[in-house]
């Protein structure tokens, strides 16, 4: 077994390494806000379509996934385990986001469809070989239980950051109302989404490089792969069934999953909620985004700050529950609000209902975040739990290895939407906003339903998770790393 290392890496270093997130935050903004809207809303291809596309892609993800990560623990070379993966995936990344969003040569459904399958494919394959090692790296940058907590943290402002900065700049300046397109149709100007496709790959570009370049000072510092450690099917077998033997790290998983199921269901569908539920042009939340980046840098410090010498187990489900209790309530009173004489929920088009969506997004972002810093936190800590029992560092499995299931039910959830979203009547891109309020009430209706039941139940299982900051502290100890 190679010699245990414990690095000492600069606050500046965690925060431009870090830098990474935000291209995940990239992606997940693109995926999850614009890209359905687009291919379906804006250029007709039908939703079971589109959500065949996406689905795919993420099956394909799942399988890359612990794949990379399993490579990238055992992998070799001058530049070390993880960097030359991280190093290859930059610009074919950025590329493919640009292509994503460049305007079709056909509208045909069959060309609409292939072209969508084959670019979100590649944007999620250099993904996994940009983000899976670069995340593999944070339990190797710090080991002390309550940095981890900060590093965490830098990782969520950086990946809010580079979701809302995309979000804000594409509601603010590339979706403006037109002659041809007034009121929240807005959100269906083709030429706004161009104007995305450079904005957000040059975004791309620069936040990989600066993530990629900030730890490779520290290459040679890194833990190294023993020279008798070589990678086989039956060995990656063995070490997958070790790394499902650890108890901890199942509850993560398993909680995952159903969390991952939820995401699927609401892959996109904010964005037909903003034009047809709540009615709303792209200009009058487009100050969303920057209260939500604010709310994330409120929610990273307080669970920096709060989780000092406190369980991070306790901690992350109080931020998580209050978040799914208080995050439905405006769509419920909305629904409710024709069964009463009385005014439940301000109307669409008032300054009212402006306001208390939101405070309603900075509330629920300020706990999501307080939340997911913790619990990111978590995962890092079984690593060196695990290590104790194997005697390998085994991050990239431990990070990447839940996408594998994780990931199938994730596109299990955008086949489903899809076809949801088909059923429903959204295929008709020409109906009016009138013609969509009984569509959209039934499908803010399923989300209400499905999305609690998913998250509670996700939940349930990391009240499980029994790695406790004693029992962590005497892992970093007895594998000699104080």
């Amino acid at each position: 077994m190679s010699e245990n290392k414990n690095i000492d890496v600069s606050n500046a270093t965690l925060f431009l390494h870090s830098a990474g997130s935000g291209v995940v935050g990239i992606k997940n903004v693109i995926f999850g806000t614009w890209v359905l809207l687009y291919y379906n809303q804006v250029l007709g291809l039908e939703p079971y379509l589109a959500s065949i596309a996406l689905g795919v892609s993420l099956f394909f993800d799942a399988i890359s996934d612990p794949l990379v990560g399993v490579w990238s623990d055992r992998f070799k070379s001058k530049l070390g385990r993880r960097h030359p993966f991280i190093y290859a995936s930059i610009f074919p990344l950025a590329f493919c986001i640009w292509l994503l969003f460049v305007p079709p040569s056909s509208y045909d459904q069959s060309y609409l469809f292939l072209k969508l399958l084959t670019l979100t494919v590649c944007i999620r394959l250099a993904i996994t070989f940009f983000e899976t090692p670069r995340a593999a790296l944070g339990p190797e940058l710090t080991k002390d239980y309550d940095r981890r907590n900060t590093l965490n943290a830098m990782g969520l402002f950086f990946g809010y950051g580079g979701a809302i900065l995309v979000g804000f700049v594409m509601l603010e300046f590339f979706l403006p109302e037109t002659s041809g397109y007034m009121g929240s149709r807005a959100y269906l100007n083709p030429e706004g989404y161009e104007k995305l496709a450079y904005f957000a790959g040059f975004l791309t570009l620069v936040l990989g490089l600066v993530a990629a370049s900030s730890t490779h000072k520290h290459i040679n510092d890194l833990h190294v792969v023993s020279d008798n450690l070589n990678v086989d099917i039956k060995q990656v077998f063995r070490e997958v069934i070790e790394t499902l033997s650890n108890k901890s790290w199942l509850m993560i998983f398993f909680g995952g999953c159903l969390y991952a199921l939820f995401l699927g269901l609401n892959t996109g569908v904010g964005n037909y909620i903003s034009i047809y539920f709540w009615e709303w042009t792209p200009s009058d939340i487009s100050v969303f985004p920057l209260a939500g980046g604010v709310s994330a840098i409120i929610g990273a410090i307080i669970a920096v700050v709060i989780s000092q010498g406190r369980e991070k187990k306790n901690i992350a489900l109080f931020a998580l529950s209050a978040t799914v209790l208080i995050s439905y309530i405006p769509f419920v009173l909305r629904l409710i609000d024709p069964l009463f004489e009385a005014q439940t929920f301000p109307s669409n088009g008032s300054n009212a209902l402006w306001w208390i969506m939101i405070s309603h997004q900075c509330v629920t972002d300020v706990l999501s975040v307080m939340g997911w810093v913790i619990l990111i936190s978590m995962v890092f800590d079984v690593v060196e739990d695990s290590q104790k029992k194997t005697g390998r560092r085994d991050e990239g499995l431990f990070l990447a290895g839940p996408g594998l299931f994780q990931k199938v039910f994730s596109g299990l959830g955008v086949f489903i939407l899809g076809f949801v979203l088909q059923f429903l009547g959204f295929s008709n891109t020409e109906a009016t906003i009138q013609e969509m309020k009984e569509p959209v009430n039934n499908l803010v209706l399923f989300i209400c339903i499905i999305g609690p039941i998913l998250n509670i139940g996700g939940l349930t299982f990391i009240y499980f998770y029994t790695i406790t900051r004693d029992e962590y502290e005497s892992a970093v100890k007895d594998l000699g790393y104080e």
